[in-house]
């Protein structure tokens, strides 16, 4: 749900930058320095977790919130979306930001990172080389879709139309006898653990 999600953020020109309020608190400081903020949505969690000195004015909005506000517009103009009417599209260049990703800043600060919609298709393509997978193929995957391999991995996964299953380290053991999947998507640390 999320990764479909992410790709209609693409689409439309918007941006995600955080997943719950707890990592926009540690973030919001380098956040409001570089970038113009207009409003926040998290996926995750309470508006009253934000810490509101980093907030000022900009509207925050719970994921709930973001899809009844989809619902309310579509039935505001049922004709506008029905026939493509109404809307009002951007024309994007390769080399235009795709996504602002954030490490997590168990280190130190968050770090930033601007990937283009050129790095994003150059990853898209050059995985076949590594991955033939096919129809029917599924994969499994332990890593959340906020991660910049997860986040390559699922465009990938859209281009070829196969199946994606998400799981955590936890459940991992049951969901390969469960799934049966083909390809496993995760970091060498996660196998590294689960080696031990």
């Amino acid at each position: 749900m999320v990764s479909v999600v992410l790709l209609e953020v693409y689409i439309f020109g918007s941006a995600i930058v955080v997943e719950n309020p707890e990592f926009f608190n540690k973030l919001a400081v380098n956040l409001f320095s570089k970038a113009n903020v207009r409003f926040i949505i998290i996926l995750w969690g309470e508006k009253s977790c934000i810490d509101a000195n980093m907030v000022h004015d900009i509207p925050a909005f719970t994921y709930d919130e973001i899809i009844r506000l989809g619902k309310d517009s579509r039935q505001s103009v049922p004709h506008s979306f029905k026939e493509g009417h109404g809307y009002i599209h951007e024309s994007i260049k390769s080399d235009d930001v795709a996504t602002l990703m954030y490490t997590s800043g168990t280190s130190g600060n968050p770090k930033g990172v601007m990937l283009t919609h050129k790095n994003l298709l150059h990853q898209i393509k050059n995985l076949w080389d590594f991955v033939p997978a096919k129809p029917g193929d599924r994969f499994l995957s332990m890593l959340p879709t906020w991660h910049a391999y997860e986040r390559a991995s699922e465009y990938f996964i859209f281009t070829l139309g196969v199946e994606q299953v998400y799981t955590t380290v936890k459940n991992l053991k049951v969901d390969l006898g469960r799934y049966q999947p083909q390809y496993l998507i995760s970091v060498p640390l996660v196998y590294e653990t689960l080696y031990r």
